[in-house]
């Protein structure tokens, strides 16, 4: 969250006199305030003789940051220039289509491909600093950045007036995609283990109250791959909601106690929260403040908050749940006597739709040709095994919850529905959403078989040419699932279901149900065409390595 989206109606020093007015009275009222006429550092520090720390101030980062950048910058221009070479030696016409250039030629195209290259990951947000450490977003912007080299090669090759060969821009700008992505899963592992290690990660500043601070502790502990190391603490605790003199609504806060109740708690730096609190955090060389809880995101607090931390070059982060707006576009309209915050889903346009339906029934429609006979085969050892119909039919709920039903290969005995109750107590899975369990005795011996290659999926394609199903989606749903759907889980039913989706290529049934349930709604929040076709090559490694498939 940007200070320029949060601070846009906080006016630091406003001479205002019904402004001083409310000030003054809250003060005489003995109520605390965030503000106390300075945002320098805490004066506990420098008189104490606090050191200033090496990494701290507003253009400092990290030295592993640097070091890390560094090298997966130059990882993607020797990705870029193994993919150059390559098509220059199996492809020898294109090489000698650039020798007419010049001598030069070729290796003019290898400069201009590694700097576009570079610049088209740049735009497409690939270095910025958390999303090279993530997977699904970052191979999104890889794919993004190969449809933008395309185009700005075939851009650059015009105004320059050179007869570069299209084909060499698509193949040059798709394998060095192929291979960047490879050359940034093995940095990412690196950095995930050092991560393991409690190393390369940024310095994390925790304000909320004393409960919800040992919450973040605890799954920032649990999840090292996030990169933040809790250092400090500001423990702040909610208190009456008021209304100032320009009407808004404001949750009273007031700094309280953290009392550490463990060895690593005891560690951790606690700093009040007031004005000095930003600048003091960057004398510590705190890159990062996250707020657990307790501030609420529209308060003055907050706002307040939010540009002393990022003045002092300090990202914020707030902890909040998946129905937050956070995936969607956020725009300040400036309304005569008013400002407002909009918030946009851009993958919900007439065209994002038009296409995902587009690539869905020419790739299903690919599919069924490609596999007819092998699927014939496959009915063919499901009818033979136990004398039962090939294809299983069941209702589902699909998009808006409407229901359709859902073709499978039968890979369960024909009485399953009527034990599944009974396997669902046993199991101990009531709550869950969606029951699996391994080594279900339910399965029949070639259903054991296409369940664990997803063999059992293919009449889906069906559904997806029907209508009823996309090829990238969360999974549909019983009706009696979704009799218990919340009202946040129940966004699932706002896109149509998948044959496959977030949760499949993230570990499918090894996942718990809260899992499961946070990938559905990141979906529906963040999906893309070019997301979509991350998701469908993942896919693809997932189904040959049989993970969490049973």
């Amino acid at each position: 969250m940007g200070a320029r989206a949060l601070g846009q109606n906080l006016a630091v020093g406003d001479h205002d006199s019904s402004a001083k007015q409310d000030s003054e009275s809250r003060q005489t009222a003995g109520e605390y305030r965030f503000f106390d006429g300075t945002w320098l550092s805490d004066p506990q520090f420098e008189e104490t003789g606090g050191q200033h720390h090496p990494a701290g101030g507003v253009l400092s980062a990290p030295k592993w940051q640097l070091a890390f950048q560094l090298v997966v910058c130059l990882g993607d221009i020797l990705s870029m220039l193994i993919s150059t070479l390559l098509i220059f030696l199996v492809w020898h016409r294109s090489y000698e289509t650039l020798i007419r250039w010049g001598a030069e030629g070729p290796a003019v195209f290898v400069v201009l491909s590694c700097a576009l290259w570079i610049l088209c990951l740049y735009l497409c947000g690939a270095y910025n600093r958390h999303v090279m450490g993530e997977g699904y977003d970052l191979y999104t912007k890889i794919a993004n950045s190969s449809i933008m080299n395309f185009v700005m090669v075939s851009a650059a090759s015009y105004f320059l007036n050179v007869d570069t060969p299209r084909s060499l821009a698509v193949f040059t700008a798709l394998l060095g995609g192929c291979i960047t992505c490879v050359m940034r899963c093995l940095l990412r592992n690196v950095l995930r283990r050092a991560r393991s290690r409690g190393e390369c990660a940024y310095d994390a500043l925790i304000i909320g109250s004393p409960e919800g601070i040992r919450a973040c502790l605890k799954m920032l502990r649990d999840n090292p791959a996030a990169g933040y190391r809790p250092v400090a603490v500001s423990a702040v605790k909610r208190g009456k909601t008021n209304i100032d003199s320009r009407g808004h609504v404001d949750s009273h806060l007031r700094p309280t106690v953290f009392e550490p109740q463990t060895k690593q708690e005891n560690m951790l730096r606690r700093l009040p929260f007031n004005s000095h609190l930003a600048r003091t955090a960057s004398q510590y060389g705190i890159k990062t403040v996250l707020v657990a809880d307790a501030i609420d995101r529209s308060s003055v607090a907050m706002r307040a908050l939010a540009l002393s931390v990022e003045s002092q070059g300090i990202e914020l982060a707030l902890s909040v749940d998946v129905a937050d707006v956070a995936g969607a576009e956020l725009r300040v309209r400036q309304v005569p006597g008013m400002q407002i915050l909009t918030a946009r889903l851009s993958q919900y346009t007439v065209w994002a739709r038009f296409w995902k339906r587009f690539f869905d029934i020419v790739l299903s429609s690919m599919a069924l040709v490609i596999l007819a006979i092998p699927m014939a085969i496959v009915a063919f050892l499901v009818h033979r095994e136990d004398g039962g119909p090939a294809i299983y039919t069941q209702k589902r709920v699909g998009l808006y919850g409407k229901q359709f039903t859902i073709y499978k290969f039968r890979s369960m005995r024909t009485d399953s529905d009527q034990i599944r109750e009974r396997l669902i107590k046993e199991s101990g899975q009531q709550d869950r959403f969606i029951f699996k369990m391994k080594d279900d005795p339910r399965i029949t011996k070639i259903g054991k078989f296409i369940r664990k290659t997803s063999i059992d999926e293919l009449p889906q394609f069906f559904n997806v040419l029907k209508g009823d199903m996309s090829l990238v989606g969360p999974r549909p749903p019983l009706p009696e699932e979704v009799a218990r759907y919340g009202s946040l889980y129940s966004s699932r039913l706002l896109v149509k279901p998948g044959i496959t989706g977030a949760w499949q290529v993230s570990g499918r049934s090894d996942l718990s149900a809260e899992e499961s349930e946070r990938l559905d709604v990141s979906y529906v929040e963040n999906w893309s065409l070019t997301g979509d076709f991350v998701i469908l090559c993942k896919t693809v490694k997932v189904v040959l390595v049989g993970q969490g498939s049973y």
